[in-house]
């Protein structure tokens, strides 16, 4: 018996071998559709033995994905995933995520800018004198789990699907408590670099602020105080960058994938270090597009924004599960 788990993100089952035929019969179910076997492990159904010979024709584990148009996809689990070498191509992946935003701007456009009025709501409550300091405590409790579900929106999109409004809050009904644990580890473990650096530096301001105070006139350090602080935290920079850039697919794959924080910062740094010059290429040029749309009176971050995280879910499907963009 086997379980599926359909593009609603809800499991269905148990149901029988040749319940499945008789879906992928009526286009239900195809090879992309994710199924669970006895031993509990998620994978794409034509990567299952016993049941690739259902598809008709047969699609072998290394034929491309069905179209979604023709049957629903469905994210999840990692273990019967794509694990090996791939080529990302970031031009292909900046020039796929502008046609797909020319094909499908309507579909992403409702969900991007739900998610800024949240953020930017959350940032104008936070400036509020007296309970300021809960709405801003609130946007780094939902900031993850709403980062992830925008993502895993843009990559339903380019899989074919058109998910709903409400998908951009998927990461609040499941995996939530991973996508938070993710974002804080992440960012704790990738501070640890500059950490020794702040500290001196923090010791240099206080001391001489202190001493000031002592003699009756406050005054800021000198540069040459501050040399062995800021030399430390450049010093750290390259290591935090290299962190950041290895844990860069973790919150989408949590959420796509369903598998904990842990695993997912694992696989993501496995992927990524493969080709870890060539993601950070990706984020360079991201960051320089979204740089210029912030030169455009903050408009054109309508188009940078949208290319940015398309580019990225494309690097995602390329890097995660071998797949080229195209």
């Amino acid at each position: 018996m086997y379980r599926i788990l359909g593009s609603d993100g809800n499991e269905y089952g148990p149901v029988s071998a040749e319940q499945l035929r008789q879906w992928i019969a009526e286009k239900r179910v195809n090879g992309e559709t994710r199924v669970q076997g006895d031993d509990g492990v998620w994978r794409f159904l034509r990567e299952v033995t016993e049941l690739v010979v259902l598809l008709q024709p047969p699609v072998l584990p290394s034929s491309p994905p069905v179209s979604s148009t023709e049957a629903r996809s469905i994210p999840s689990d990692f273990e019967g995933d794509y694990d090996g070498d791939y080529d990302l191509d970031v031009v292909a992946c900046l020039t796929s995520a502008w046609r797909l935003l020319q094909q499908q701007f309507s579909t992403l456009f409702g969900p991007t800018m739900m998610y800024v009025l949240i953020l930017f709501g959350l940032g104008i409550l936070g400036a509020l004198p007296y309970i300021g300091v809960l709405f801003s405590l609130c946007s780094f409790v939902i900031g993850a789990p709403l980062m992830a579900g925008l993502y895993v929106v843009y990559l339903r999109v380019i899989r074919g699907e058109t998910p709903p409004l409400g998908s951009l809050f998927d990461g609040f009904r499941r995996m939530f408590g991973n996508l938070f644990l993710a974002q804080w580890v992440q960012a704790i473990l990738a501070s640890l670099p500059l950490l020794a650096g702040f500290i001196v530096l923090f010791l240099s301001v206080g001391l001489t602020v202190i001493m000031g105070l002592a003699k009756g006139s406050a005054s800021w350090p000198a540069f040459a105080a501050l040399v062995p602080g800021l030399g430390l935290i450049l010093l750290g920079l390259p290591v935090t960058v290299f962190l950041a850039v290895n844990w860069m697919f973790s919150l989408p794959m949590i959420l796509d994938q369903r598998v904990d924080f842990w695993t997912a910062m694992k696989r993501s740094w496995r992927q990524v270090s493969r080709h870890w010059w060539s993601c950070l290429a990706l984020l360079v040029v991201i960051s320089i597009l979204n740089f210029f749309g912030t030169l455009c009176c903050l408009v054109g971050l309508l188009v940078t924004v949208p290319i940015s995280i398309l580019a990225t879910m494309y690097a995602y499907e390329t890097v995660i599960h071998g797949r080229k963009a195209s």
